[in-house]
């Protein structure tokens, strides 16, 4: 048996290359009809949307948005009162009501005696280091996330999630009995 023309792959096979079937399209520099530029523009652009923020799970955000308040109230900042930043975790309607009940015109009227996302009065001192998802549920109303401050003594919340306008965001928070 004599060998065939082609590049050898291996003792016992060898490569005939075929004839062309389609034109060569000197305008995206590949074979066939594909324009490859449009389709690795395509590509980049699905993977920068898989990468959105608005892709993480309300588990995910809940969990952001507590360490990042903690460290905020812990650092004597009051996101419901300075800045915006805190309205791309908590929808509008509850951020609207929660600035209404802090205006002094309103504050007698609807007075709270604990922290609306913490259900606290104090900040435990291990808080800051240790804010962890204990737990989480879903029902057709919201996705319930349960939220761990500390360790030595720990308190649990119970943060409900609803998406506003395709982001997850929080809704209402209760607290959880921490016998």
């Amino acid at each position: 048996m004599g060998r065939e023309r082609g590049i050898p792959i291996s003792d016992k096979t060898a490569f005939t290359p075929g004839r062309h079937t389609e034109k060569y399209n000197q305008q995206s520099l590949c074979t066939g009809t594909t324009d490859m530029k449009k389709l690795i523009l395509l590509l980049t652009i699905s993977a920068s949307a898989l990468a959105a923020d608005d892709m993480r799970t309300p588990i995910q955000i809940a969990l952001e948005f507590n360490r990042w308040y903690i460290n905020q109230v812990n650092n004597d900042h009051y996101p419901i009162s300075e800045g915006h930043e805190i309205d791309k975790y908590v929808t509008s309607s509850t951020m609207q009501k929660l600035r209404h009940a802090q205006d002094p015109r309103y504050a007698d009227d609807e007075f709270y005696e604990a922290d609306f996302f913490t259900k606290s009065q104090y900040i435990g001192d291990d808080w800051p280091q240790n804010v962890s998802v204990a737990s989480y549920d879903t029902d057709p109303v919201c996705v319930s996330v349960n939220i761990s401050f500390g360790k030595k003594k720990p308190h649990t919340v119970i943060d409900c999630m609803i998406k506003e306008n395709d982001v997850w965001k929080i809704q209402s928070v209760v607290a959880r009995d921490n016998n």
